[in-house]
């Protein structure tokens, strides 16, 4: 089809002159993301609480002709993520994308869980969504072009969910700090939205997913009855950090393949 012949110009998916941070970026769905907006051309910038994690994925950036950079961020740390924010702007100048991806989870009953376990994942889960994506949104004001903030959240958020009580109420207070950070940011032209996967197979968890007892009573509460890939996801995010997305803020898109459909299946 002729471009030239279109009655208004499409959005674009292409990133080249942005620049993208993504937490937790050397593993699972981190990594997923940083190769696909890096491929679609931003600069990105590779956290995780290891340094030589970060430079070997930024390694890997790099010998796929993009751009990238290792910086190690505790996320649970806001000097670090103050850190984070700053070396990043000294090194590329600016920041149009940032991605909350760093999170973990506790697997308890609720009579077990400890205070430590509850500050653990509150801080990396919900503290660190709130002051990564501050650090960001300052730097975007200042700036005075936009941007877009990602929150990785799940449906984990939305549903209760035994032995991960605390893992559920950190995302849910992400999703609704999404919905806060989209309101009071807006006017500043910065989209803010979550990403609520369910079941999504990683190296961190194929074990488990391909167990053929836990598949297959877990795929009978899934309408497409399939796991997702960290693929999809990783399209996902591409899709909120483009111009293809500028509409679209305060959601929290669920990516589940039905699973919190309900019903019989």
């Amino acid at each position: 089809m002729n471009k030239e012949k279109l009655p208004f110009e499409m959005p674009s998916f292409d990133l080249t002159g942005k620049v993208a941070v993504v937490t937790g970026g050397t593993k699972g769905l981190g990594y997923g993301i940083v190769m696909a907006l890096a491929y679609h051309g931003a600069k990105v910038v590779v956290t995780s609480r290891h340094q030589d994690d970060c430079d070997a994925v930024a390694k890997e950036v790099e010998e796929m002709g993009g751009t990238a950079m290792g910086i190690k961020t505790d996320v649970q740390n806001i000097d670090e993520i103050q850190n984070l924010v700053d070396k990043t702007v000294e090194k590329y100048g600016r920041l149009d994308i940032m991605v909350n991806n760093a999170g973990v989870a506790v697997t308890k009953r609720l009579t077990d869980m400890t205070e430590a376990d509850y500050n653990k994942v509150i801080d990396s889960n919900l503290k660190s969504v709130y002051f990564g994506s501050q650090a960001a949104a300052k730097q975007m004001i200042a700036q005075g072009e936009g941007g877009k903030i990602i929150n990785m959240c799940s449906i984990g958020g939305i549903k209760g969910n035994n032995q991960l009580s605390t893992y559920g109420a950190s995302k849910a207070g992400a999703i609704n700090l999404t919905k806060s950070m989209a309101w009071e940011w807006g006017r500043y032209g910065i989209n803010v939205n979550a990403i609520c996967p369910g079941y999504v197979k990683t190296a961190l968890n194929a074990e488990q997913l391909e167990n053929p007892k836990f598949k297959e009573k877990t795929l009978k509460g899934i309408p497409l009855r399939r796991f997702g890939t960290v693929q999809e996801i990783a399209a996902l995010t591409l899709f909120l950090a483009s111009d293809s997305c500028n509409m679209l803020t305060g959601e929290a898109i669920v990516a589940d393949m039905g699973a919190t459909l309900g019903g019989n299946v």
